[in-house]
């Protein structure tokens, strides 16, 4: 069962209703805020720590595999 609050709280540290102002917004147009891990590449585009994956991945064309 899903929480969204509890996963609102996770996230950003605050419950709908009681957060800070975002720091800006990623590449995939999501949020990020003042403590939050974001990863800058060589092109400045700004990505959360959690959607590195995904970027590397949809953007880069970089495949994970076992040896």
């Amino acid at each position: 069962m899903d929480h969204p609050i509890i996963e609102q709280i996770e996230r950003t540290g605050f419950p709908v209703g009681m957060r800070e102002e975002p720091e800006g917004v990623d590449y995939f147009g999501n949020e990020y805020f003042a403590g939050e891990e974001i990863v800058i590449t060589e092109d400045n585009e700004v990505v959360r720590l959690e959607s590195l994956e995904d970027y590397l991945i949809e953007v880069m064309g970089v495949r994970f595999t076992k040896a």
